[in-house]
């Protein structure tokens, strides 16, 4: 036996048959976020409830990029808890100090 017998063939990687339909899906639902986007901004409400939901779809929008485009969903759960957490808490955090600080506003 020699050592050229244990040297394994060069490997070619094939992407997989799902991606394309994957990526298409992200791409589908990014597009449908920014057109809700864009309608929000024309609605007639008041000023803190369209900050709010243009943070929510922000939000959104960029938890189909790690899904759809990143693969978040292939990676070990306790890294995509570390990448979830932060996009679930941040917006409650920043709608919770937007909202306190319209109702300081109007109690003046």
């Amino acid at each position: 036996m020699t050592a050229d017998e244990n040297v394994l063939p060069p490997t070619i990687s094939v992407p997989k048959p799902g991606r394309g339909g994957r990526l298409v899906l992200g791409l589908g639902g990014l597009l449908a976020l920014t057109a809700l986007e864009v309608l929000v901004v024309g609605l007639p409400v008041d000023r803190t409830a369209r900050i709010t939901a243009l943070v929510g779809l922000a939000m959104a929008k960029a938890l189909v990029v790690l899904v759809a485009f990143l693969g978040i969903g292939r990676e070990s759960r306790l890294l995509r808890l570390a990448l979830l957490a932060p996009l679930l808490l941040a917006p409650a955090f920043a709608v919770a100090l937007m909202l306190d600080t319209a109702f300081r506003v109007t109690q003046r």
